[in-house]
């Protein structure tokens, strides 16, 4: 009977702990980003690992701002994805093919449509004589963030936006 117990308490408490490590099918582990689209901008380009010439480029060169509704569907590259809230980051002068834009989209909204929606419609030479190497579609909860630019820069800031869900 005494070698019995001593094998069943292990394997109790290996059911026990497995149990514990799992994830009820309840649970909503989606992680939402609150505050301003322009304060998400901001926390992005603060952990973003980018080039030194790229952050003095932004100093002097770039402009953001809520998207207007008359440049949406240039800035988005369609019309076709509903949003509550969008905010721009780009050079002032397209010399740089760059550009990072934020939608918040409703609740209840279809991220992954929207993302590839998104993503069919981009654009990388919509600047005519420069054109951005690397197109990221990336969301957070109901955020998505599209940047267009070189691959270390879009690279950069996918890692930066993707780490603000963690």
């Amino acid at each position: 009977m005494w070698k019995k117990s001593k094998l069943i308490i292990p394997v109790l408490a290996a059911v026990l702990l497995l149990g514990a490590c799992g994830s009820s099918e309840n649970e909503d582990t989606t992680v939402e980003l609150i505050g301003s689209l322009s304060d998400i901008m901001d926390s992005v380009y603060e952990n973003a690992d980018l080039s030194q010439d790229f952050k003095e480029s932004m100093a002097n060169d770039f402009d953001s701002g809520e998207i207007p509704a008359e440049s949406a569907e240039y800035l988005i590259g369609t019309a076709d994805v509903e949003y509550e809230e969008g905010f721009y980051s780009m050079p002032m002068m397209n010399v740089v093919p760059y550009q990072c834009i934020l939608l918040r989209l409703p609740d209840g909204a279809d991220v992954e449509a929207a993302k590839q929606t998104i993503a069919d419609n981009a654009d990388p030479r919509k600047w005519i004589c420069v054109e951005a190497e690397s197109v990221i579609v990336e969301n957070v909860g109901h955020v998505i963030m599209f940047v267009m630019g070189d691959s270390a820069t879009t690279n950069a800031m996918r890692t930066a936006f993707l780490g603000l869900g963690e």
